[in-house]
């Protein structure tokens, strides 16, 4: 038993004067409360673990964008050498 538990069974007992059994299912009651209720509570490393993961998600949206944004550059480029080769050659023929 936890140094709270003690504490609160012999509080329990002594001020709620109940005998030692009322006071052990007194306690046993609160303790099931309490663990009822903080069973769903975050840690801080799950929260660091779940941070990790949204900044891995984002660097890999970032990288892929920029390998988009890198293909449509180089795509845009080379059309616009063939249109200015295809006006020169127009130009020269003439």
């Amino acid at each position: 038993m936890e140094a709270k538990s003690i504490q609160l069974y012999q509080l329990a007992h002594k001020k709620l004067h109940l005998g030692e059994k009322e006071a052990m299912e007194f306690v046993d009651v609160i303790q099931d409360t309490i663990e009822g209720r903080t069973i769903n509570f975050v840690t801080k490393e799950y929260l660091d673990v779940r941070l990790m993961e949204l900044e891995l998600k984002i660097l890999m949206k970032i990288s892929e964008t920029e390998k988009n944004i890198l293909r449509w550059m180089f795509t845009y480029w080379i059309g616009q050498l063939a249109v200015m080769v295809g006006f020169l050659y127009l130009f020269v023929k003439h």
